[in-house]
């Protein structure tokens, strides 16, 4: 028997648990119109406009024309698919998306509709590193619909390109978190290229508290190069990473449930159950919270050596879905973001004290002084943007 066949019998009785039906064998096995695949990505550039192909197909070969049209879904259908997915995307605006025609045919004895061509125009208004969702519905067939997988959703990005990146040699930010500030929960983001590994490579933190980092002489068999968050309890990853490649890395910790993980490239690479009630101190001890090195700590300053980009702040533990789609950007709007430097070579200043600063692009004006406030921090222009793998 056809393997696709046999698969398309198990995907019908799959919606059909979902929907708390109790099918026959012979409705199990009436064709049905459903896509196959239920979400298309699309990325734009400089375009105004896009096309797609829409094509739906029947669960097994007909005997007879099956006609078969569509309709673009509503904001209700994109808030479905957020609650889903754990995403917020945005609706995409439907006066902009048109079909060739609304209707297509599945001929005797094929099991693939003709083609209609959706276009999606005026994309000028595409925002960097926001994402847009089209639902398009199967709304009528001469054959029932499988309810379920009767929505394709076409989602549409303007990705964001870093081509400028802060580097650090044994320079540092210092970030002002303020006296008595307590996070119950919290998430710590960063993206990160070393150039060389010491002993311990300071990202970001409070030493003593809680601080991000690679290496710890401490690690098994002194390893410099896995992934620990440390301070008052700690634990690693076993990802062994390597010089000149670019990383995302994230920590999380849901004070409710105790829950804590660490990620490497939006996957979680390991986790832990902490018992820790708050975290009041990450702007007091140790001198403060650091990017890059602990300056002036008396066990060492444990320096980066390396370039980063989009280190961020959280009170809140971000969800590993809100990780992975944001790694390369965020909303700087964003509940729960406490500071967000972009390190992109157009966010350092000099305050009116003639200090350098970092700026803070949550809004919440966390600006971090750079050095001492005595000199800005250098940047490189890549050749290529930065991309995680």
């Amino acid at each position: 028997m056809d393997m696709r066949y046999n698969k398309f019998v198990l995907v019908l009785a799959a919606a059909a648990l979902l929907c708390g039906c109790n099918p026959t064998e012979e409705e199990l096995l009436e064709p049905k119109v459903f896509f196959e695949e239920s979400e298309l990505r699309m990325e734009v550039d400089d375009q105004t406009s896009l096309t797609y192909d829409l094509q739906a197909r029947v669960s097994n070969k007909v005997d007879k024309p099956v006609t078969v049209t569509y309709e673009f879904g509503d904001a209700l259908m994109v808030d479905a698919y957020n609650a889903k997915n754990g995403t917020a995307y945005e609706a995409l605006d439907v006066s902009k998306a048109s079909f060739s025609k609304n209707l297509s045919y599945i001929f005797a004895g094929q099991v693939y509709s003709t083609k209609v061509q959706v276009t999606v125009n005026d994309l000028s208004g595409i925002e960097d590193g926001k994402f847009y969702v089209l639902p398009i519905k199967i709304t009528s067939s001469t054959l029932p619909v499988i309810e379920g997988i009767d929505v394709m959703y076409l989602v549409i990005t303007k990705p964001v390109r870093i081509t400028t990146v802060t580097n650090f040699t044994s320079s540092y930010i210092k970030v002002p978190i303020p006296a008595g500030r307590v996070y119950k929960s919290v998430t710590y983001e960063a993206l990160i290229n070393m150039s060389y590994m010491g002993s311990n490579n300071t990202i970001m933190g409070t030493e003593g508290v809680l601080i991000l980092r690679i290496g710890d002489t401490a690690l098994p068999d002194g390893h410099n190069d896995w992934l620990q968050i440390a301070g008052t309890k700690q634990y690693h990853s076993t990802n062994a990473f390597v010089t000149d490649t670019w990383y995302h890395v994230a920590f999380t910790y849901d004070q409710p449930s105790g829950l804590t993980a660490l990620y490497i490239n939006g996957v979680k690479a390991a986790e832990s159950t902490w018992d820790t009630p708050e975290f009041a101190s990450l702007g007091e001890s140790a001198g403060g919270f650091f990017i890059g090195k602990v300056a002036g700590f008396m066990w060492g300053e444990r320096p980066f050596y390396g370039s980063m980009s989009e280190v961020r702040l959280w009170s809140v533990a971000r969800t590993e879905n809100q990780i992975r789609q944001n790694m390369i950007n965020v909303d700087p709007t964003s509940e729960g973001l406490d500071f967000y430097y972009k390190l992109n070579g157009t966010d350092q200043f000099k305050g009116e004290d003639n200090l350098w600063y970092v700026r803070d692009m949550s809004g919440n004006e966390l600006h971090g002084l750079v050095n001492g406030g005595n000199y800005a921090l250098n940047t490189s222009n890549l050749s290529t943007p930065v991309a995680i793998n």
